[in-house]
């Protein structure tokens, strides 16, 4: 029993060693077979990347908001319309703003009036001191010239040299100046304060009358920028309210791609980088693009599983707007933000 035991084993081991010197055979062969090819080793560059997906947005964009609530009277624009810089939107109530307005211009009027009164009144005082003093200074002059006239028969009556000269003009101490009465009075003095109050007055009547104006013109809302109404969220009837928005207009002829880089590829962009952007709207075909802004700082946008990590918002200007791109749009972007060259390879 043991010499068969033996005997399997060593027919095992044979085999073994029959194999294995078979196979060593084989491969020493065909290795010696082997064919040895030259190549020319060329430099290669490499680059590193960074890849987001964004939404388009349009470079301009206005929300119209009313500052205090209101009853919308009249809609004029409708999503799809152009609306140029200037243009009436949406018009709330006018009703109590006109009435404030008119109130306010009769305000104006009547200062207005009590203007041209005290100036009329200083004007009359003015012109009857003048004409006193006219008067004063002929009257002065006339009693002058008969006091002169009365001294000279005196003096030819009394001539002989041994009589003494007598002045007969005490009738000139009695008539002074006429216009000591108004300056003494002070009406030109109270007549010129009197118009300096109704001046302020009227004033302060034309602010209360333009800040009635400047309410009023902000119960029409009008459009800031030239573009397309992409939104309306208001009708006639409706109460406006001031948290929501009434109409958005968007300038479609240049648009921007808006992304949220995490921490670690914001820290690789930077302002004035180029950009290639692409979308399935568009099929293979690219846009072209430049980082225009980096935010700075990063913020965390909230969710039901908590606060996610925080992001960077970048903000891409498309070189060329292609038909058919909305906003809203999602692309893909790639940004080549390192290269080195100086890396060998053989073809």
């Amino acid at each position: 029993m043991k010499k068969r035991l033996w005997w399997g084993i060593g027919t095992v081991v044979v085999l073994l060693v029959l194999v294995i010197v078979g196979w060593w055979l084989i491969w020493g062969s065909a290795r010696g077979t082997q064919k040895v090819t030259a190549g020319t080793v060329t430099s290669i560059s490499m680059q590193e990347d960074v890849y987001a997906t964004g939404s388009v947005a349009p470079s301009s964009r206005q929300e119209v908001r009313v500052l205090n609530p209101g009853i919308v009277s009249k809609v004029a624009v409708k999503v799809g319309d152009f609306a140029k810089a200037g243009q009436v939107l949406v018009t709330l109530d006018t009703t109590l703003a006109d009435a404030q307005v008119a109130q306010a211009q009769a305000g104006v009027d009547a200062a207005q009036a009590a203007v041209n009164a005290a100036q009329n009144n200083l004007t009359e005082l003015k012109r009857a001191q003048s004409s006193a003093a006219a008067a004063a200074s002929s009257a002065n002059a006339a009693i002058a010239g008969n006091a002169s006239q009365s001294n000279a028969e005196v003096v030819n009556i009394n001539g002989n040299g041994g009589g003494s000269v007598s002045n007969n003009n005490s009738s000139s101490t009695n008539v002074g100046s006429l216009s000591s009465v108004f300056e003494g009075s002070g009406a030109v003095s109270q007549a010129q304060g009197t118009l300096a109050q109704s001046q302020a007055a009227l004033k302060q009547a034309r602010e209360t009358l333009h800040v009635a104006q400047v309410q009023r013109d902000q119960l029409s809302c009008k459009a800031i920028l030239s573009g397309t109404v992409l939104e309306v969220k208001a009708q006639a009837g409706d109460l406006a309210s001031a948290q929501e928005p009434l109409v958005v207009v968007g300038d479609l002829t240049h648009m921007n791609v808006v992304v949220q880089l995490n921490e670690m590829d914001a820290s690789k962009v930077k302002q004035g980088e180029k950009v290639t952007v692409t979308t399935k709207t568009l099929g293979a075909s690219t846009m072209a693009g430049v980082i225009t802004e980096v935010a700075p700082e990063a913020a965390a946008q909230a969710s039901l599983q908590g606060n996610a990590s925080p992001t960077v918002g970048v903000t891409i200007r498309l070189d060329h707007v292609p038909a058919g791109l909305k906003p809203g749009y999602n692309v893909n972007i790639q940004v080549v933000v390192a290269t080195k060259r100086g890396f060998w390879r053989s073809p």
